[in-house]
């Protein structure tokens, strides 16, 4: 599959930063946060304070980063489903949803045992290491160790900016610029430091453009009946057997779930899941799956899900339960409660020793 990512104009007009380019009588750090302050990247306090010579918290830094590579609106719309993404326990309710996007993207991570380390502060080390993340294409081997030496040779930072342990708002604020300038944004500043606001000559905002192979439902309801029985392999279990009359059950559950919009293992006119075939001996795991995630994540929907399904105890316990010993599996796409494109996908099982001889219709919203 492949993909072309632009990052949104809304966000960031990018620069073409040089020490030059900074008006005279300001630092590179006072230019540097004036126009991310006109960008809506960097926020100072209520005085209008950019508090350049202060540090920030990994908090902090979580909601820089999700400025700086996602579109606003975007991610209002989508903020609640990156909350949900944030399983830490020491994030303040404003910053759930920055974090779970950063996490979801791979641009920061956790200390283990659930704490992320909301108040602590940035260290310069770990300011390089997520706008090297950012990047993502640097050709050089680096890691957490590394990153000052490897920002500093790719011209992302001077030694001096990153020399101190702990970084300041300014010296931030100029790594963040000269990060947007090697992703090929030019941004110029004038002499009040306004942005100019052009992403390779167009004024045009620029959203993730995607080409995409035609999606096979078949082969990624194969494929998601394979990595559950390569799990049960690893958990000593004997894999499951395709069942014709429970994919197709399987199938009901997802359509009727993407028509009614109603997620649940109830059915959307109230009955029960099981009700959906003439054998109640059967389990059910169920996934609602927005599309931007996997996009975002450049995984596939069997991937994704099957992984979500191995990381829930209660999920987990129905793919490797011995007791079931046929599988059936349904996709459907829908809109989800937030008005997001998804996937609602189905895995049912059925108990060994019983059969399905029918299969209900899709069930309507009552």
């Amino acid at each position: 599959m492949k993909r072309i990512r632009v990052i949104s104009l809304a966000v960031i007009a990018a620069l073409s930063l040089t020490v030059t380019s900074f008006a005279a009588e300001k630092s590179p750090q006072q230019s540097a946060a004036a126009y991310l302050s006109e960008a809506g990247i960097m926020l100072g306090n209520e005085s209008g304070d950019m508090m350049l010579e202060q540090g920030l918290t990994r908090a902090q830094m979580a909601a820089l980063l999700t400025r700086i590579v996602t579109d606003p609106e975007q991610f209002e719309r989508d903020s609640t489903f990156y909350r949900s993404l944030c399983s830490f326990t020491d994030v303040p309710e404003w910053a759930k949803s920055y974090v779970g996007y950063c996490v979801a993207n791979n641009l920061v991570a956790g200390y283990g045992n659930g704490r992320y380390g909301s108040n602590d502060p940035v260290t310069s080390a770990a300011a390089c290491t997520v706008m090297l993340r950012c990047l993502n294409d640097v050709d050089a081997v680096w890691d957490y160790q590394s990153a000052c030496r490897t920002a500093v040779q790719l011209g992302l930072a001077a030694e001096e900016t990153v020399a101190d342990a702990e970084i300041t708002r300014g010296n931030m604020a100029v790594l963040i610029c000269h990060t947007l300038a090697r992703l090929g944004y030019d941004v110029k500043l004038s002499e009040t430091a306004q942005p100019n606001l052009s992403v390779n000559g167009t004024s045009d905002a620029a959203a993730v453009q995607e080409t995409a192979e035609p999606f096979d439902a078949a082969a990624a309801k194969q494929d998601i009946i394979d990595r559950t029985n390569a799990l049960r392999c690893e958990n000593g279990v004997a894999a499951l057997t395709v069942n014709e009359k429970l994919m197709q059950a399987a199938q009901v559950r997802a359509e009727e779930m993407a028509a009614s919009g109603v997620y649940s293992h109830t059915r959307p006119d109230g009955r029960k899941y099981t009700t959906v075939t003439d054998c109640p001996y059967i389990g059910e795991n169920i996934c609602q799956m927005p599309l931007i995630y996997l996009t975002q994540q450049k995984t596939t929907l069997p991937e994704r899900v099957v992984l979500l399904w191995s990381n829930s105890s209660g999920h987990r316990k129905n793919m490797t339960n011995a007791q079931y010993g046929e599988i059936g599996i349904g996709l459907a796409r829908g809109i989800d409660e937030n008005g997001l494109e998804c996937w609602y996908c189905v895995q049912a099982f059925l108990l060994n020793g019983y059969d399905i001889t029918w299969v209900d219709a899709p069930a309507a919203k009552g």
